[in-house]
């Protein structure tokens, strides 16, 4: 019996150890089991971290786009938007300023105005006239592009226009009642386009006034910094994709025939229609 129970006992031993054995596997098994799992969320996890920040960078490059674009004011397209550069400029607001496109009408500052408004009519394909639905006429010569202009130009030209109506006698002589009916009609045209431009581009810099020893009332100061568009760096984008002036004088209306016979149009830029023409397009 003492034999016997010995051999149990002894038995009994043995199952333990491999009872141990077995539970040792069992607990290695479990640990590789949580690593491994603890290794594929920890990939999980990276994976989705890399996501998020992917998609904030994106986010985040749209939103900076958008303001940027929006802070230029590119709500309305525009093929010259890349060729405009802000830049602060003190304005020469004094009540007596020496310019050359002011004073008593000379060569010179008719010159000066023609220079200004030389790169008024460019050439754009049809692309850009398909992001304004819009159409326009074809440049002489030149296959997919069409003849356009941007605003500023047609801004400055009703500018000069004024200019020339305060000298009338000079620019527009011996008209007739009709002429001068037309160019009523050309200059009232070019005072609101430009009351409409001065609004739209509503100028929100500073004036401020101050107190002088020779006057009672307060004096306006007006020479203060504005943001004003790089004028060089625009009018070298429009330059590059100038229509010549022979292009321009070239152009042929579809049914009747050469559109500035004489190489140039009316003075009085007003048709018989009571709409403007683009006769500062072919003489400036």
């Amino acid at each position: 019996m003492e034999q016997e129970k010995f051999a149990l006992i002894a038995g009994s031993d043995s199952e333990a150890e491999d009872c141990h054995e077995t539970t040792g596997r069992i607990t290695s098994k479990r640990t590789v089991s949580r690593e491994g799992s603890w290794r594929h969320n920890r990939r999980f996890l990276i994976f989705h971290i890399v996501l998020i920040i992917i998609y904030t960078i994106i986010f985040w490059s749209l939103s900076v786009g958008y303001w940027r674009e929006a802070s230029r004011g590119s709500i309305v397209y525009s093929p010259a938007q890349s060729a405009v550069r802000f830049k602060k400029q003190r304005f020469n607001a004094e009540l007596i300023i020496e310019s050359d496109y002011i004073g008593d009408p000379t060569p010179e500052s008719d010159q000066a105005w023609h220079e200004l408004l030389e790169n008024m009519n460019i050439a754009v394909p049809a692309s850009d006239l398909e992001r304004i639905d819009t159409e326009s006429i074809a440049v002489p010569g030149e296959p997919g592009m069409y003849v356009a202009g941007l605003s500023v130009f047609h801004e400055l030209h009703c500018l000069k226009r004024l200019r020339q109506d305060t000298w009338r006698d000079v620019y527009f002589p011996n008209q007739t009642a009709e002429d001068l009916r037309l160019l009523r009609l050309h200059t009232d045209h070019c005072i609101d386009v430009l009351r409409q431009a001065i609004l739209c581009h509503a100028d929100v810099s500073l004036f401020t006034l101050q107190w002088s020893e020779d006057n009672l009332m307060p004096r306006a100061d007006f020479s203060h910094e504005h943001q004003c568009a790089d004028w060089d760096a625009l009018n070298a984008w429009a330059a590059k994709r100038a229509v010549s002036w022979e292009k321009m004088t070239s152009l042929k209306h579809p049914l009747h025939g050469k559109a500035f016979p004489d190489g140039h149009g009316t003075s009085l830029g007003a048709s018989e229609d009571q709409s403007p023409t683009v006769h500062e397009h072919i003489s400036v």
